[in-house]
C-alpha cells in the first residue's frame, strides 16, 4: 500500500486479475484490514471515489470481430455491499496512470500542461515591450520544464542499445520548446528548432530529458539503506528494466 496525506493506493499481484481482486478485497475486509483500521482511526474511506484499475497488457479473442483482440475484461470488486467500479485511467501524485502502462494520457498530460505555460509566457515575451529573453529563458527553465517534465523518467525513454525509446513522445514535448525559443528570440517560425535552441542557450530536448533523468537515476542511487526503495533499486542495478 502507497499512501500520501489523502491519496491511497494498493497493489496487489497475481497470475489473473480475479486473484488479483480477492487480494485486494482481502486487504480491505480481512482481520485488522483497511476498513477496520479506518473505524479504530476514525478515518472513514469514501469508497465511492474508489477505482479498480487491472495494469496488464494481456488480450483475448473479441466477440465481436472486429478488432480481432480486446484487452482482457476486468471486473468491479464489492466492498461492503458497494461495487467499486473500474476505471481505465487514474491520476495519482500527479502522474496519469492508464490500464496497459503505456503512458498516452501521461504525455498528453504534460503536454497539456507545457502548453497552459507556453500561453502564459506568451503574453509576457515582447519584442518591444515584453520581458527580456533572459528573464524568459529562465522562466522557462525553472517553471515550464519542471511542470512539464515532472516524473519524466516513467513515461520518457531514450534511445539506446537496448530500446528504441518513446521518440514520438519526446518529439510531442519538444514541440513546447520549440514555442518558447522562439519566444525568447523573436524568430521566425520557419527558423530552424536547433538554431533557436543554440540562440536561446537552451539544450536540444532530447538532451534536456537526458539530463533531467539522469538526475532522477542519481537520487534513487543515492538512497540511504534504510529507505524503502533502496532494496528493490540494487535488484534492478545490474539489468536493463523495461
Amino acid at each position: 500500500m502507497v499512501a500520501f496525506v489523502d491519496d491511497m493506493l494498493m497493489l496487489a499481484w497475481a497470475r489473473t486479475l480475479a486473484e488479483a481482486n480477492n487480494k485486494l478485497r482481502d486487504m480491505m475486509e480481512c482481520l485488522n484490514g483497511r476498513l477496520e483500521w479506518s473505524c479504530n482511526q476514525f478515518c472513514e474511506f469514501a469508497l465511492d471515489k474508489f477505482g479498480v484499475m487491472g495494469l496488464t497488457r494481456k488480450r483475448e479473442p473479441n466477440p465481436g470481430g472486429r478488432p480481432c483482440t480486446r484487452p482482457v475484461q476486468r471486473f468491479p470488486i464489492p466492498v461492503e455491499g458497494e461495487d467499486i467500479p473500474v476505471i481505465n485511467t487514474h491520476k495519482f501524485l500527479g502522474v496519469v496512470l492508464d490500464q496497459e502502462l503505456r503512458w498516452k494520457d501521461q504525455v498528453n498530460y504534460a503536454h497539456k500542461k507545457g502548453t497552459k505555460w507556453i500561453v502564459q509566457y506568451c503574453r509576457l515575451a515582447k519584442l518591444m515591450k515584453g520581458v527580456s529573453a533572459k528573464f524568459m529563458r529562465h522562466f522557462y527553465i525553472s517553471i515550464v520544464v519542471l511542470k512539464m517534465l515532472y516524473s519524466d523518467d516513467l513515461f520518457l525513454i531514450l534511445k539506446s542499445r537496448h530500446t528504441k525509446g518513446t521518440k514520438g513522445s519526446i518529439s510531442k514535448l519538444a514541440y513546447v520548446q520549440r514555442q518558447a525559443s522562439l519566444h525568447i528570440t523573436g524568430a521566425l517560425k520557419s527558423a530552424p528548432t536547433d538554431a533557436i535552441d543554440a540562440c536561446a542557450d537552451l539544450f536540444p530536448f532530447h538532451l534536456l530529458v537526458e539530463i533531467v533523468t539522469h538526475k532522477a537515476a542519481t537520487r534513487l542511487a543515492t538512497l540511504p539503506d534504510s529507505h524503502l526503495l533502496n532494496k528493490h533499486v540494487k535488484k534492478v542495478v545490474g539489468r536493463y528494466v523495461k
